[in-house]
């Protein structure tokens, strides 16, 4: 008679789940983990050692070593630009371009993602890397929270995403287009390293996974974690993919803050990541079209302001407890977004002929720059541009505000910091190569984020400056001609002579999830204008900018469109017309690997007057 089967009853048995956050001796084997602590059911019957986690005493490995390629496939490095021909294939496959809507669809499944990778050591090296560089570039960082966290598998994703994305930009190869003749007009970018840039994506749709099947148990726990998750996979697109993906993401980090405000609150860990989730919100408003609503208005339809009462103790925690580095670019980027509304309110007004204070000069601003954008919106966004009591002299009272603000930060500043000195317009006219450029700094600022933050500052001042001499002066005296006295130009002299203590080798990689430098000498073209300074920034800065980062020092825009739209500010310059704002002509839904291809075409939105004070919005493609 056969032997029957011993069946034995699990009715007792504790029930193993099979996931992605077990013990480590479990993952290293493969096998499932029951996640008991202090120790696993696995390792007490092999006598194992069970910790969770990951140890943080990483060896030394080097760029040829971290990025093994499949045989026959070229690698590149930064150090030597390469054919764009040689990689294009490899950049562009189709494979890594993920439409938004196959995307949420495939995240809806509830199976959990496949794991990335059962080599473990893999996962050690991008830890290893967000360790020893990605950390200390993440605005409003708390280093050690983020340690601590680590334990939780949303967290965990999330920062191997976003150490997977920086490493697309930075072991990848340049494409460039070089004119002997015409320096202006040649341009550096990366290409995007299709290797590190698809681990990130399937790093994200693990995190992405994880946090939108977080039990209520879990987000009690772990709120604060989560919440920094959210913050890192909407950077991870800010850099990596497209702005429409950033701007959901951002809206989810908004959403699950207003449903689990109280776990994050009564957390140990609620305050820093709370600091990090307002620098987030503060960094996607400038993409926020300039007739929809200000902070403090009510909540927008395009994506939602960080409260719709400003009042409401959650943003005023965020406020009063920012450091001195977030505080002047939450000052910088308030400051931009209203001087964006100014400017362009002033040009409709001007080119409809109604009055800057009427009401129907949202509506009339939303309508032209979509029609100029290329850009769709509902009916809803119409009525919100109606809704805007926000308009002519109100705008100045806004600024105040600001310039208030910006009187806090100073007096935050320790002595040291306050230690800027101005520049001249002789010392830049005496600038003739870029080995002579040391001669405009008689004292060098050494931390790297006091030179940004006294750019920023220097922003602010120019845009409080330009706003008054706007309302005083009927529009355009002051502005059009060079006048070395106006304070405006001594502020904008002030700003390249800081701008030159910069550590160029630093800076094309230290500003990726905020303000880069590109993106300030911008600010400053729109600011103010005058041959002297489109040739400093154009032939002399720009080149050292390119001998360092080869276009890697990018942020909101990549560099080479910053430089492109700088050069066509100068053409209108020497045409005898000012650009006060430009915006690209970009869809939202533009990928990210789209933009820094240098032969992509974009248009080019740009509003300015001309000197008999006749104001223009007009659209054309970017050389």
């Amino acid at each position: 008679m056969p032997m029957q089967p011993l069946i034995k009853s699990n009715v007792n048995q504790p029930r193993i789940r099979r996931t992605h956050s077990g013990c480590r001796p479990c993952r290293k084997r493969g096998k499932r983990c029951d996640e008991a602590r202090p120790s696993c059911q696995a390792c007490k019957r092999l006598s194992l050692d069970c910790n969770y986690g990951i140890d943080y005493t990483f060896r030394n490995l080097d760029g040829a070593l971290f990025q093994r390629q499949p045989a026959g496939q070229t690698t590149s490095t930064r150090s030597s630009p390469i054919s764009k021909r040689s990689t294009a294939k490899r950049v562009l496959d189709p494979k890594i371009k993920i439409g938004m809507l196959n995307h949420l669809s495939r995240l809806e499944t509830p199976s959990v993602p496949l794991t990335v990778s059962t080599y473990h050591e893999i996962e050690v090296r991008y830890l290893n890397h967000f360790q020893t560089h990605v950390r200390h570039l993440l605005p409003a960082a708390s280093l050690e929270f983020i340690n601590r966290s680590l334990q939780s598998p949303a967290l965990r994703f999330a920062v191997l995403c976003i150490s997977a994305s920086n490493l697309s930009m930075l072991n990848s190869g340049v494409q460039n287009r070089i004119l002997p003749n015409d320096s202006r007009k040649s341009v550096h970018s990366p290409l995007v390293n299709g290797l590190h840039h698809s681990f990130a994506q399937k790093y994200h749709d693990l995190a992405f996974w994880n946090c939108r099947a977080a039990e209520a148990d879990e987000i009690k726990n772990e709120a604060p974690a989560l919440l920094v998750a959210h913050v890192l996979l909407a950077y991870y697109h800010h850099a990596s993919t497209d702005h429409l993906q950033f701007r959901i993401a951002v809206r989810d980090a908004v959403r699950f803050v207003l449903q689990s405000r109280t776990n994050i609150v009564d957390s140990a860990d609620g305050v820093d990541s709370l600091q990090m989730w307002y620098r987030l919100c503060t960094s996607h408003r400038p993409a926020k079209p300039p007739a929809l609503l200000l902070e403090g208005e009510g909540a927008s339809s395009f994506v939602p302001n960080l409260l719709p009462d400003v009042t409401e103790h959650l943003y005023l925690n965020c406020i009063l407890g920012m450091s001195v580095n977030d505080l002047i670019h939450d000052i910088l980027i308030k400051t931009l977004e209203i001087r964006t509304k100014l400017m362009v309110f002033r040009c409709v007004a001007a080119i409809r002929q109604v009055s800057e204070t009427s009401r129907d000069i949202g509506p009339l601003a939303h309508e032209m720059m979509n029609k100029m954008l290329g850009r769709e919106c509902g009916p809803d966004e119409y009525v919100e541009a109606r809704d805007s009591f926000v308009r002519g002299s109100n705008l100045l009272g806004l600024l105040d505000v600001q310039k208030e603000r910006l009187k806090v930060w100073r007096s935050r500043l320790s002595p040291g910091q306050l230690q800027t000195q101005y520049g001249s317009i002789s010392s830049i006219q005496s600038q003739g190569s870029p080995e002579d450029s040391h001669l405009l700094t008689s004292q060098r600022i050494q931390n790297h984020r006091d030179v940004m933050n006294a750019l920023y500052c220097l922003l602010c001042e120019m845009t409080f400056e330009e706003a008054k001499q706007a309302f005083t002066s009927h529009h355009t005296s002051t502005v059009v001609g060079i006048d070395p006295s106006n304070p405006i130009a001594n502020m904008a002299y002030s700003a390249y002579h800081i701008a030159d203590s910069l550590n160029l080798a630093v800076s094309n990689t230290s500003d990726v999830y905020t303000m880069s430098l590109a993106e300030v000498l911008l600010q400053l073209v729109f600011l103010w204008r005058s041959d002297e300074l489109f040739h400093y920034i154009l032939d002399i800065l720009w080149p050292r900018l390119e001998a360092h980062g080869r276009g890697y020092e990018h942020s909101h825009y990549p560099t080479h469109l910053v430089k492109r739209i700088i050069t066509q500010a100068a053409v209108y310059w020497e045409q005898g017309r000012v650009v006060n704002f430009a915006l690209p002509a970009v869809a939202e839904d533009t990928s990210k690997l789209k933009l820094l291809d240098i032969d992509h075409p974009v248009d080019l939105v740009v509003c300015g007057y001309n000197t008999d004070g006749m104001y223009f919005i007009e659209k054309g493609p970017l050389p």
